[in-house]
């Protein structure tokens, strides 16, 4: 029969190692929900971040705003689709 001690301990144990699963999850998750640069000439000449800032900063008629702030590396989150355009 578990003592009064060891059920604190083991709900905590359960509880870190849901919170452990959980946190992987949503990072996996957070990689994988931001989109594909399209497979175009610009976006396979380069691939540093300036060259992305200075047509998605403020967008024009090809080029969608960015829609969240610079977070430095662009190609981390969005890679490049696989089929060409």
């Amino acid at each position: 029969m578990p003592t009064d001690q060891a059920n604190p301990k083991v709900l905590m144990y359960i509880v870190c190692v849901i919170g452990l699963i959980f946190a992987i999850v949503m990072v996996i998750l957070f990689f994988n929900a931001a989109p594909a640069r399209s497979n175009i000439e610009e976006h396979r000449a380069s691939s540093e971040d300036a060259a992305c800032m200075e047509c998605h900063k403020d967008g024009d008629e090809k080029s969608p705003i960015m829609p969240h702030l610079n977070l430095g590396r662009c190609n981390l989150c969005h890679g490049l689709a696989k089929e060409p355009r």
